[in-house]
C-alpha cells in the first residue's frame, strides 16, 4: 500500500500558529481522504518554521468503489404504455451515462420514479487526490493569514514550493501560480537550494540529510537532550515556562549552547530576568538547586555548531542591552511610590466608552467590596483587598510595564513592596491578572483570588453592558480568556458566590460612572448565558464530563458556579459505569427515569400549594409522605446523598403514574395533582433537570 506525502514550503511561520493549525490539518486531511474513498492506516501531520506536511501511511492505491442513484422523472412519464423509454427517459440515461434499458422503477412517498444506478470510477490514488488538495491547503486555519503579490490567496505566510507524492509519482496540481513537483527545500543556511526527493517513503530521510528534522516530536526531543547536557555542564537546572514546545517551532536543525550575564543584574526582580530572557529573547534561564536564578541561560540556534562562540557572544550582547534598560527602567519606577502612581491612570484609557484605568480601579473597589461580603472577610483582610484594588492597575503607568507589558501585576508586587505595602496586599496585586491563559494557575492566595475575580467580572460585565461582546471571528478585549479565567478560579478554589450579586455591584458601578446605555436586568442576563457558556466548555472539556449531565445540572441555575460545578461533577460520579453502587439507592437510571415523569407531566404548570384533603387515591397519600420525609432529610444532604434520597421516592412515583390518573376531569382534583407533581419536580431541580438526561 502506497504512501502519500504533501508538504507546503513556506517563509517562516510564527512558532504559536502551530498548535491551532495542526490538530485541524490533520482532521481535514483525513476527511479529504474520505471523500477521495482512500483508505488508509494512519494520518500524521508535521510542522517546521518553514513548512507544513501531511503524511497518509498505507494509503489504497486505488480508490473504494462506490454506487450513486441519481432519481429521474417519475416511471409515468418515462415508460410508455408499452413500456418503452420515452424521451424523456432517454435524455436523462444520456445525462448521467446509462442506457436508458437499465434505468431502475422505484416506489417512493411521492410515488414509483425512475433511478439511474451509476458506478463510480475507481481512479488511481494521485489521480483522486489532485483536485483536493488545493482546498486542503487553503483550509488550514490561523490565527492570521497575509496575501503575498497580486494574487488573492491568504495564508499564514507566502507559499514557495509544493511537494506531493504518492511513493514516487507526484500528484499534479496548481496553487497561486505553483505547480506541485517533488522538489523540497532544506534548512536556509546548511543547506541552500532545492534538492529531489524520489519517493514519498523516503521524504524524512531526504529532509534530515538535507539537516532538517521535520518530525516536531523528535526536533522537541533532540532539544531537551541539548538543553539536559548543557544543565549538567552548567550543573544547573531549567525554569520551567513552557519555553520548550515554542522553540521546538523555532529550528529545524538544533543545537544549544550556554550562555551568561553579568552576576551584578541578579539584583533585578527574578520575573524581569526570567521575562527578558525566557519571552522576550526565547532563551531557558537556568537556576541552582535550591531555584535561586543564576547568571547564566542556554539558547537554541537554528543550525549546526560551526562559529558557535560568536553566536553565543551576540546572544548575550544582545541580553546585556536588555539588562541595562531594564536596569534603568527599575531604578526610575523606585524613585515613586506605588499609590503615588494612582492619580497617573487617568491618563491610561481602559475603553473609549468605559473611561480610563482610574475609573475601573475605583469599580473594583466596590466589586471587591461586595465579594468581601460574601466570603465574610475579617476587618483586617478587607482593607487589605480594598487597598489592592486600589493599586492593583498603578504598575501600568512605569516605564518597565511600559517596556514590558507582559510584567504587569507582576511588577506591581514588586513596586507594593518596595513602597511599604502589606505583604498580602503586594501577593494580591501580583495574582490579580492570573490565570492569564488556558492552563495557567489561579492565584495562590484567597486576597489574589478575590481580586482577579473582581477584575475579571468588572470587564466582561462593563463590556456587554457597552455593546463590546466576542463575535464568532474576534475577541480583542479577550472576554472569553478572561470569562473562563473567572470560572477556573470560582471552581478549582471552590467559591461559593452569587454571580447575581457580583453582576449587579458591577452595573451599580459602572451606573456611578456613565448613563447605561441599555438595562442592567438585560446586560446581567446576557453575561449569565456568556459565563454559563464558559463553565460549560471547563466541564466538558477540562472535566470530562458527560455533554447531557453538564446541560442537567446547569439547567437549573448558575448563580453559584461552584456549585453548578458540583451538581455536574456529582452526577457523573453517579452515572459512572466503572461504579458499583452499593445500595439499590443508589441506582441512576431507574431513579433518572422516575424523576422524569413529575417533571414532565408539570413542567407547564404554575405550581401551588398541595391540598392532603383532595386526595382520593392511596397512591397520592403514599407518594405525599414519602416526598414530605425525603424533603425535611435533604435539607442536610449532600449531593450524592440527595440522590440517594430521590431513590426512595421511585416506587411511590412508579406507583402513583401507574393508579392514579393526573389529569383528572375535575379541574380542583387536576390542580391539585400537577401542584404535588411540581413540588416534586422543584425537589429534583436541586440536583438537575433530570428530563435533560439523554444518554440513558
Amino acid at each position: 500500500m502506497p504512501r502519500f506525502v504533501l508538504e507546503i514550503g513556506t517563509e517562516e511561520i510564527p512558532p504559536r500558529y502551530f498548535p491551532v493549525a495542526l490538530p485541524q490539518f490533520k482532521a481535514d486531511g483525513e476527511a479529504m481522504l474520505a471523500r477521495a474513498r482512500l483508505s488508509y492506516r494512519e494520518v500524521k501531520v508535521y510542522g517546521t518554521p518553514r513548512r507544513l506536511a501531511l503524511i497518509a501511511e498505507e494509503m489504497a492505491a486505488v480508490q473504494a468503489p462506490a454506487v450513486r442513484e441519481e432519481r429521474g422523472p417519475a416511471a409515468r412519464v418515462a415508460f410508455d404504455a408499452e413500456g418503452k423509454p420515452t424521451r424523456a427517459a432517454m435524455g436523462f440515461a444520456r445525462r448521467h451515462g446509462v442506457s436508458a434499458e437499465k434505468l431502475e422503477r422505484k416506489q417512493t412517498d411521492q410515488g414509483e420514479y425512475v433511478f439511474a444506478i451509476i458506478q463510480e470510477p475507481e481512479l488511481p490514488a494521485a489521480q483522486a487526490l489532485a483536485p483536493l488538495l488545493p482546498g486542503l491547503i487553503t483550509s488550514i486555519p490561523f490565527p492570521k493569514t497575509m496575501r503575498w503579490g497580486s494574487g488573492s490567496l491568504r495564508f499564514a505566510r507566502p507559499i514557495r514550493w509544493l511537494l506531493a507524492l504518492v511513493d514516487d509519482e507526484v500528484v499534479e496540481f496548481e496553487l497561486a501560480g505553483l505547480t506541485s513537483g517533488r522538489l523540497t527545500r532544506g534548512h536556509p543556511t546548511l543547506a541552500e537550494g532545492v534538492s529531489e526527493v524520489k519517493s514519498a517513503r523516503a521524504y524524512e530521510d531526504a529532509l534530515r540529510t538535507r539537516y532538517v528534522i521535520v518530525n516536531q516530536g523528535e526536533r522537541r526531543a533532540e532539544i531537551k537532550v541539548w538543553l539536559d547536557l548543557r544543565c549538567e555542564e552548567a550543573n544547573a537546572l531549567l525554569v520551567d515556562g513552557g519555553l520548550l514546545e515554542e522553540t521546538a517551532f523555532l529550528v529545524e536543525w538544533p543545537t544549544a549552547a550556554l550562555g551568561q550575564f553579568d552576576p551584578t543584574y541578579l539584583r533585578l526582580p527574578r520575573a524581569v530576568l526570567v521575562e527578558e530572557m525566557q519571552h522576550v529573547q526565547g532563551y531557558f534561564p537556568l537556576s541552582d538547586q535550591q531555584g535561586e536564578l543564576l547568571p547564566q541561560f542556554v539558547a537554541v540556534r537554528d543550525g549546526g555548531s560551526e562559529h558557535l562562540a560568536m553566536v553565543v557572544a551576540g546572544w548575550e550582547d544582545v541580553l546585556k542591552a536588555k539588562l541595562i534598560d531594564a536596569s534603568y527602567f527599575y531604578g526610575q519606577d523606585l524613585r515613586r511610590p506605588l499609590a503615588e502612581r494612582v492619580e497617573d491612570l487617568k491618563g491610561i484609557a481602559f475603553h473609549e466608552r468605559l473611561g480610563t484605568m482610574y475609573d475601573k480601579a475605583r469599580r473594583l473597589a466596590h466589586v471587591a467590596a461586595c465579594l468581601a461580603a460574601q466570603v465574610n472577610l475579617g476587618a483586617s483582610e478587607r482593607a487589605a483587598l480594598d487597598r489592592a484594588a486600589l493599586l492593583c492597575k498603578a504598575d501600568l503607568t512605569t516605564d518597565m510595564v511600559t517596556e514590558v507589558s507582559n510584567l504587569q501585576g507582576l511588577m506591581g508586587r514588586e513596586y507594593a513592596l518596595a513602597s511599604g505595602e502589606a505583604p498580602e496586599v503586594a501577593e494580591a496585586i501580583g495574582e490579580h491578572y492570573r490565570p492569564r491563559f488556558s492552563g495557567d494557575n489561579i492565584p495562590r492566595t484567597q486576597l489574589g483570588r478575590l481580586l482577579a475575580i473582581a477584575d475579571k467580572v468588572d470587564t466582561v460585565t462593563t463590556c456587554f453592558a457597552v455593546g463590546v461582546v466576542p463575535t464568532g471571528s474576534a475577541d480583542p478585549y479577550g472576554l472569553r480568556r478572561e470569562g473562563s479565567g473567572l470560572v477556573s478560579i470560582i471552581v478549582v478554589a471552590s467559591l461559593g458566590l452569587s454571580l447575581a450579586g457580583l453582576l449587579r455591584a458591577c452595573l451599580k458601578a459602572l451606573g456611578e460612572q456613565i448613563e447605561l446605555p441599555r438595562s442592567a436586568d438585560q446586560t446581567a442576563h446576557e453575561v449569565t448565558d456568556f459565563l454559563r457558556q464558559r463553565l460549560e466548555t471547563h466541564l466538558r472539556e477540562d472535566q470530562g464530563i458527560r455533554y447531557d449531565l453538564v446541560e442537567a445540572a446547569l439547567a437549573v441555575g448558575v448563580d453559584d458556579l461552584d456549585r453548578a460545578a458540583k451538581r455536574a461533577g456529582a452526577l457523573q460520579f453517579l452515572a459512572g459505569p466503572e461504579r458499583e453502587h452499593p445500595v439499590p439507592e443508589y441506582e441512576f437510571l431507574p431513579t433518572v427515569i422516575a424523576a422524569t415523569r413529575p417533571i414532565n407531566i408539570s413542567k407547564d404548570s404554575p405550581g401551588g400549594e398541595v391540598d392532603p384533603r383532595l386526595f382520593q387515591d392511596k397512591a397520592e397519600s403514599a407518594l405525599w409522605e414519602a416526598y414530605q420525609s425525603v424533603l425535611r432529610e435533604a435539607e442536610r444532604a449532600n449531593l450524592v446523598e440527595l440522590f440517594q434520597l430521590f431513590g426512595r421516592l421511585r416506587a411511590p412515583i412508579d406507583r402513583y403514574f401507574d393508579e392514579v390518573l393526573v389529569m383528572h376531569e375535575e379541574e380542583s382534583i387536576r390542580n391539585n395533582r400537577l401542584a404535588m407533581c411540581w413540588q416534586i419536580s422543584q425537589l429534583f431541580r436541586r440536583l438537575a433537570d433530570f428530563s435533560l438526561i439523554v444518554q440513558l
